[in-house]
């Protein structure tokens, strides 16, 4: 019996951003070249986590609640898993909150990213997820993303969209904005991009 096919929900964003990413990363697999960029804001990811504990809730409007951090969560169902950043809990009701070292707002794909962790609560901690929260590390901005149902089907339809690339293993086409390209890891798989 072969295992479900499970991706992750950074692996929607990263699908969002550029295909090809997911391509290089689960058909072809290749040694990735870690950038400054990529090392900096992993940094900042951890720093913030660490200052998240000493907070209080009223970045996110709500007065109280249980911090869960690096939340793991698998569903086959959903062909989804991954680890959540934090995870706020008041009673029924949970959270998802996402960190992110950028000074832009949250994009298509990061709030796919969100919806897909507010989904695996949903599926298995049996919690409502309503809204989540995107936090800027640069601009210290705290975005409210609502999970509505046009983003939840979103969500599905692009999971279900992954897992068919990924089992079909064909190179997609570049992204249209090269301007991706200048500092992508991968940049050097491409031969057709710059």
């Amino acid at each position: 019996m072969t295992e479900p096919l499970l991706i992750t929900p950074t692996e929607l964003r990263q699908w969002q951003y550029c295909p090809r990413v997911v391509f290089f990363e689960r058909c072809t697999p290749v040694k990735r070249r870690e950038t400054v960029l990529m090392t900096h804001g992993r940094e900042k990811h951890q720093t913030e986590l660490v200052k998240e504990q000493r907070r209080t809730l009223s970045r996110y409007e709500l007065t109280e609640g249980e911090r869960r951090y690096d939340v793991r969560l698998s569903s086959a169902s959903l062909s989804l898993n991954g680890e959540l950043d934090l995870l706020i809990v008041d009673g029924k009701v949970a959270y998802p909150v996402e960190f992110k070292h950028t000074q832009r707002p949250p994009d298509p794909g990061h709030k796919l990213q969100l919806c897909a962790y507010a989904l695996l609560v949903e599926s298995e901690l049996g919690l409502s997820c309503p809204h989540g929260y995107w936090h800027s590390s640069r601009t210290r901005q705290t975005y409210t993303i609502t999970f509505d149902t046009r983003l939840k089907n979103r969500t599905r339809k692009t999971i279900e969209e992954v897992c068919a690339f990924i089992q079909q293993e064909k190179c997609p086409p570049p992204t249209s904005n090269t301007v991706k390209c200048l500092e992508c890891e991968l940049k050097n798989f491409c031969g057709d991009t710059l």
